[in-house]
This record gives C-alpha cells, sequence and structure tokens, in this order.
C-alpha cells in the first residue's frame, strides 16, 4: 500500500484503513468491555485528573462509536466526536441517550488532518489510536494546533514501538501471513509506532509541549505496562504552544 493509503480519501473514495473500521462498527462499542480497551479509558482519565473540564470545547477525532467522547461529556464538556467512517458516526448516534444530545455531536470527516472547526476555538482535543493509520502524522497535529486555542491540551494516544507485547504482535501477524492466517489484521493498516522521544520530538516541531506520557494497554498488570516496554500504547498529554502555527 502507498504512502497516500490509509485514514484519507482520494478523489472521494474511502481507502483501506477506513474501510478496515468500517467493517468493524457494528461490534465496536462492545470492544470496551475488553480489558485492552477498558485501559485506553483508564488512560484518559489518569490523564484528565486534576483538569477542571466543566463547560470547555473538546474534539475527539477519530471518535468511532463516541465511547470516549461520552466520557469527556460526563466530566462537563462539549464534544464535537469526528470520524472518516459513517458507519462509526451513525452508531454513535444511534448510542446518545436523552438530552446528551446538548453536550455531544458526532459528524462524519473526511480527514482529521482537515476538521470542520475554527481556528483557536477548542479548549481540548482527543484522538485516542489513530494516528497509526494516518498517511501523514505531522499534517494531523498541526490541524489539532491550528484547532486548540494557545495553552489548550491535546491528548493522543500512539503504538509504544518498545513495547514487547507490540512486537509479539507484530511476530505473530508475520508468522500468520507465512501460514496464510489473518492473526492482528490491525497490523495490515496500522503504518507507525513511535518511542516517547521520538513522538515527543513530533509534538514539539508541531507547537506543543508535553506535560506527561503513560504507556497501557497490554495484558501486563498495571505497573508493567506504566515501563517503557510494557504498555502497547503510549498516551502524550501536551499543551499547545501560545505562538503562532505555521
Amino acid at each position: 500500500m502507498n504512502s497516500e493509503a490509509r485514514g484519507y480519501a482520494v478523489e472521494g473514495k474511502p481507502l483501506e484503513g477506513v474501510a478496515y473500521h468500517r467493517q468493524l462498527a457494528k461490534d465496536w462499542e462492545q470492544r470496551y468491555q475488553k480489558r485492552s480497551f477498558k485501559a485506553r479509558q483508564a488512560a484518559l482519565v489518569e490523564c484528565l485528573q486534576g483538569q477542571d473540564l466543566a463547560g470547555s470545547n473538546w474534539l475527539d477525532a477519530g471518535c468511532g462509536t463516541g465511547t470516549l467522547s461520552r466520557l469527556l461529556a460526563e466530566r462537563g464538556c462539549k464534544v464535537l466526536g469526528v470520524d472518516a467512517a459513517m458507519e462509526m458516526v451513525e452508531a454513535a448516534g444511534q448510542l446518545l441517550q436523552r438530552g446528551e444530545s446538548v453536550q455531544l455531536k458526532f459528524q462524519r470527516v473526511q480527514t482529521i488532518a482537515q476538521l470542520p472547526v475554527a481556528s483557536h476555538s477548542c479548549d481540548g482535543v482527543l484522538c485516542s489510536s489513530v494516528l497509526e493509520y494516518v498517511p501523514d502524522v505531522d499534517a494531523c497535529l498541526r490541524e489539532f494546533a491550528r484547532v486548540l486555542r494557545p495553552g489548550g491540551l491535546l491528548l493522543v494516544s500512539v503504538p509504544n514501538r518498545h513495547s514487547i507485547f507490540r512486537l509479539t504482535q507484530i511476530g505473530c501477524h508475520r508468522l500468520g501471513k507465512w501460514l496464510g492466517q489473518s492473526w492482528f489484521s490491525f497490523l495490515d493498516y496500522s503504518r507507525h509506532h513511535y518511542s516517547a522521544g521520538q513522538f515527543d520530538r513530533r509534538l514539539a516541531a508541531s507547537g506543543f509541549c508535553s506535560e506527561k506520557v503513560l504507556a497501557f494497554g497490554s495484558p501486563l498488570p498495571k505497573w508493567a505496562q506504566r515501563s517503557r516496554w510494557g504498555g502497547s500504547l503510549l498516551m502524550f498529554a501536551a499543551r499547545r504552544g501560545t505562538e503562532s502555527i505555521v
């Protein structure tokens, strides 16, 4: 697959990363009952500790069926969730409870590198396990910087390239290909993984200053997940700088 694929659309046609997630929409919400997905919620809650969220405006870039968008709304945020997969957006809308539409809205976008949001209009942006699928990570980070107000908070998770668990997944995926099996099929579309230092430098280049990094998301106990080699994902809490973003 070439560098223009996964996560964008070309001439209006959905590409493979989006198509892959479209077919998962029906059962996506149930995935948050699994330990690995519950870890995503726990990491988000940990990064939000001490934050005054009441009345703040947030964007959930790659919202899926809206699980984490609803978590933000429960804490007082007004949230716009966007996703390139229409099936995900429709499922998110169907899961809205009575009265939640005041706090929550969902919308389909072509790409999270072009958001339907005014510059400096968001207090926070969440992007959970999405950037690994897009062709241009830096374009997405620059777009997040554009929509965030100076000092706004970005919470973004990416695969941890040093994770023993992820390296095992990659090995099993390659073995499965050789055996004609589809093990860890998401790795057919996952393009990027990073060390903490590598992604921190990408954030800095787009005008962000990291405040916290959490490793999480593997079958290991929580204390082991938090090690450099443990969690399969890294969540960064970063602030948009006050200088102009080019």
